[in-house]
């Protein structure tokens, strides 16, 4: 999955019943380009900047706010004077700076960084730190124009040299030798130059059109948390690093106060939030309570206990969770389509000396037949409350572009084992081991175990000789883009989004990148000619036709996602989750019981 996400929490067998479902959860300088400013661009509310619906939810186009000065704060409603108790299982690098990120940022950036780009729960752009963007007449220019009285929490101002640094800090060509996330490597690899246009307006040229940039490079929608930070000396110096690690400052919703690694991360409500009717926003999103504790609990046993004691208000649970949670007084809130299985045939690309079984079509489809998804859904997850057969790779139902023509290959043993046989492996033989590689996930649960499914099926319907090795996520995502995986599979989760145009950018659309899928010229140009679609209206055709080709190819394994279920105790009056956040979202919809 996700790059971030992940906390580390063992399961053991002896855990994990049949048929029941332990869900835990731990929770992407040079000239002016005279064509990057505004006057020459689409602005916000055009097609470009407003990607168009999935079939299977709306998403209006967004509307700049007006870019006047800040007004002074208003009162919000009713500020709790007390402290929100959040349990998580695991925290992950527990770095603010998203450059340096190996998994995890998700479970506290978005409590304090803030974005140029706002969401909703239907994942549609709104204006955030930017009060206009848009995407400039050669197709290839994206450029933000900041807003006047975003703050940090330090009480400075937010200024386009900041968004100027941080984009350069993250994604300028050279970042890729200090950064370790890999949505950062990849926009690196595509990046033509970075500049400030104007003293509110910042702009970005990539070398291929990409429709949906924006979506994924600047807003809270984009499960990289891109948050805007201040700006230093360098774009890159070790001391200066490991300062702001002492002391990290940012411009979201909350302010940290103090930092135990490992233990808890505490933080206070930031008065001057930008996003609230003071500013022209329809809505206040300040938090609705002073102080938040989120605190790494990775037992399960021990955040349900708390919960139905009172001394925790929220955490990741399961729904064999659900009775306790209840005689507590509280309830279990789903976050819909979260997290999706993401299973990939490494290195498929017929340039090896020796080819692999998976260079070819027929083998790639024959795993995919062989494997009953609702096998997986029933029996490991305890059905579609938690798990959903639907969809295929980053593309979910609430996806730009996704149809039920995406969604899982149903199982079909003999066409399987007619496919293999066609490839020239008839019942597996030739093959040789079939390497998967996965590790134990946080943020969905039984990945290792999913995995195992799928194995005996292939050993059963295809016979095949399967070996499922459980690793560490970060030397398996490095052993990716090193290619050492190739002619394996590697089994693993991944974040859902609304728009799927960036990962299939660097998955199929990039020759150059290490951690592509395959070396198909053609490929690779239906791939870059649907991403370079900016008509709002023609946009959802053109990916939902590239998502199907893809799906064809077989490269990845589509078999489905999983809502997230959290545990909320009695003291909770409500919460809205943002659907297609594995992550703790919509914080200011939090609202705490009178005491």
């Amino acid at each position: 999955m996700m790059d971030i996400r992940h906390a580390f929490v063992s399961f053991r067998p002896w855990m994990v019943p049949a048929f029941v479902l332990l869900l835990i959860f731990g929770v992407a300088c040079g000239s002016a380009a005279q064509d990057a400013s505004p006057a020459d661009a689409q602005p916000a509310d055009s097609p470009a900047s407003a990607p168009a619906a999935a079939p299977a939810a709306a998403q209006p186009q967004p509307t700049a706010a007006p870019a006047a000065a800040a007004q002074p704060a208003p009162a919000t409603t009713e500020v709790h004077g007390g402290t929100v108790t959040w349990m998580i299982g695991g925290l992950g690098s527990e770095n603010f700076d998203y450059a340096f990120d190996v998994g995890g940022s998700n479970n506290y950036i978005r409590f304090f960084g803030g974005f140029l780009l706002e969401t909703n729960d239907v994942g549609e752009l709104l204006p955030g730190m930017a009060s206009e963007w848009g995407l400039a007449n050669d197709a290839r220019t994206w450029w933000v124009k900041l807003r006047p009285g975003v703050m940090f929490h330090d009480d400075t101002e937010v200024t386009a040299e900041d968004v100027l640094w941080t984009w350069q800090h993250m994604w300028n060509p050279e970042s890729v030798e200090w950064t370790t996330q890999s949505g950062a490597h990849s926009r690196a690899r595509i990046v033509e130059i970075i500049e400030q246009t104007a003293p509110d307006t910042v702009s970005i040229t990539i070398e291929i059109p990409d429709a949906g940039f924006d979506v994924g490079s600047f807003s809270a929608a984009s499960p990289s948390p891109y948050v805007i930070l201040p700006k230093r000396d360098q774009l890159h110096e070790e001391a200066a690093v490991e300062a702001y690690a002492r002391n990290p400052i940012g411009a979201g919703p909350m302010a940290l106060t103090n930092h135990i690694p490992a233990e808890v991360m505490e933080f206070e409500r930031f008065d001057d939030y930008y996003y609230h009717p003071g500013n022209g926003f329809p809505e206040d999103r300040r938090v609705k309570f002073s102080n938040l504790d989120l605190r790494l609990v990775p037992e399960e046993a021990t955040r349900v206990a708390a919960i139905r004691a009172g001394e925790a208000d929220l955490a990741p649970a399961s729904l064999d969770a659900r009775e306790q949670v209840e005689a507590g007084g509280g309830k279990l809130i789903f976050g819909r389509e979260g997290i999706y299985f993401r299973i990939m045939l490494m290195g498929c690309m017929n340039n090896s000396a020796e080819p692999y079984p998976c260079d070819d079509i027929r083998f790639r489809q024959a795993l995919d037949y062989a494997l009953d998804k609702e096998v997986v859904r029933d029996q490991l997850y305890g059905g579609s409350e938690v798990m959903e057969a639907k969809g295929w790779a980053a593309t979910t139902p609430s996806t730009i572009g996704y149809s039920e023509e995406l969604d899982p290959r149903p199982f079909d043993p003999e066409k399987a084992r007619q496919l293999l046989a066609d490839a020239g492996y008839p019942g597996g033989e030739g093959v040789g081991p079939l390497i998967v590689n996965t590790w134990t996930s946080t943020a969905m649960p039984f990945l290792p175990e999913s995995a195992q499914v799928a194995a005996d099926f292939w050993r059963k319907e295809l016979g095949l000789d399967v070996e499922v090795r459980v690793g560490d996520e970060s030397t398996l995502k490095k052993a990716t883009l090193a290619q050492e995986l190739n002619g394996q599979i590697l089994w693993r989760d991944n974040e859902a989004r609304i728009d799927a145009a960036s990962i299939s950018r660097s998955s199929y659309g990039t020759p150059d990148h290490k951690g592509r899928r395959h070396n198909d010229a053609e490929l690779f140009q239906v791939v870059q000619n649907a991403l370079a679609e900016t008509d709002k209206d023609a946009r959802p055709d053109a990916l939902n036709a590239m998502y199907k080709r893809l799906r064809e190819e077989n490269y990845e394994l589509g078999i489905g996602y999983v809502n997230i279920p959290w545990a909320v105790s009695s003291r909770v009056e409500d919460w809205k989750p943002f659907s297609l956040a594995f992550y703790p979202s919509a914080v200011h919809t939090l609202v705490l019981k009178d005491e």
